[in-house]
């Protein structure tokens, strides 16, 4: 099996609550990908259209919010493991205290190779194994995609539809209820961030 490397990106986001971030991500363009990788993913025009569907059905009591998953790619479990190496300046001592590494665990050029087995950033099929865990999820919720939208979802009873581009939900919805119903589905496996303002 192909193993590739760890990159670490540095990033500033100030509309988060943790503005300073610093990823560990996978070099995924060097590992071979065991399923398709391309994931639905709601394109602009189907948003705007959902927006503007809003926006017509408002006097109907129609309202928009939206969510965000935390951490999305990072809870998918893999099919098929992945693998990749770090060197050892890069391997805190409170996770080699931690795991008791030893000399013995690092090649002659430094580094430890390990076994990738959730989502990482980087790796080319983390998108959609988090899309098919989301949709296996929220089936039993009665949430489902529409077959031939990507990235639109809708309730099978209620009016309720989203929105889904990669881990941002931008919601339509007639009663607070509605929205809380799926925001609560979501909170069963996910840690979710909601701006009711949209």
């Amino acid at each position: 099996r192909k193993v590739t490397y760890a990159n670490f990106v540095c990033t500033m986001r100030p509309g988060k609550t943790e503005v300073y971030c610093v990823r560990m991500t996978v070099g995924g363009y060097r590992l071979e990908a065991f399923q398709d990788v391309c994931s639905p993913a709601v394109g602009i025009i189907d948003t705007k259209l959902h927006l503007n569907s809003t926006i017509s059905d408002a006097s109907n009591g129609a309202r928009y919010c939206t969510g965000d998953i935390k951490d999305f790619f990072l809870g998918s479990t893999m099919k098929v493991y992945q693998y990749m190496k770090i060197h050892r300046r890069y391997v805190p001592q409170a996770i080699i205290d931690e795991y008791e590494l030893t000399d013995s665990h690092f090649d002659a050029k430094g580094y430890i190779f390990m076994e990738i087995q959730k989502g990482m950033y980087g790796l080319k099929e983390a998108s959609v194994l988090a899309f098919e865990q989301l949709k296996d999820h929220l089936e039993p919720h009665g949430y489902s995609p529409m077959p031939f939208t990507p990235g639109l979802w809708r309730h099978k009873t209620r009016r309720t539809t989203f929105t889904l581009a990669v881990d941002d939900f931008g919601v339509k919805h007639f009663s607070t209820a509605d929205a809380n119903h799926l925001f609560s589905a979501l909170k069963e496996k996910y840690v979710i961030t909601i701006d009711w303002p949209g």
